[in-house]
């Protein structure tokens, strides 16, 4: 029984409304982290780059990042290589522009 229940945050349960809308972000996310990771320094909007500076930003970037990863592991792991990103981006256009 024990194993049943290990495994059930791995199943695709949920309304057939659910299922696609989780699909469609780990595509989403997947394409983003493509687009991304792909690039050396990308060109984010000026607000993005302010936005980094605030503490509080960040930390409510960990929290979207935690409730994705509750909601569902792939989503998880698809925007903790976002934040990835734009954290590592952050850093080089930090010394860039700000």
């Amino acid at each position: 029984m024990k194993l049943l229940t290990a495994f059930q945050g791995f199943s695709n349960t949920g309304t057939q409304a659910e299922i696609l809308l989780k699909n469609a972000i780990i595509l989403g996310l997947l394409f983003w982290n493509v687009l991304e990771g792909s690039v050396y320094e990308n060109v984010y909007p000026i607000i993005v780059v302010k936005l980094y500076t605030i503490p509080i930003w960040r930390l409510l970037l960990v929290l979207l990042m935690i409730a994705a990863g509750q909601w569902n592991h792939s989503i998880g792991i698809m925007m903790a290589l976002t934040m990835f990103f734009y954290v590592m981006d952050m850093e080089v256009t930090m010394e860039k522009w700000v």
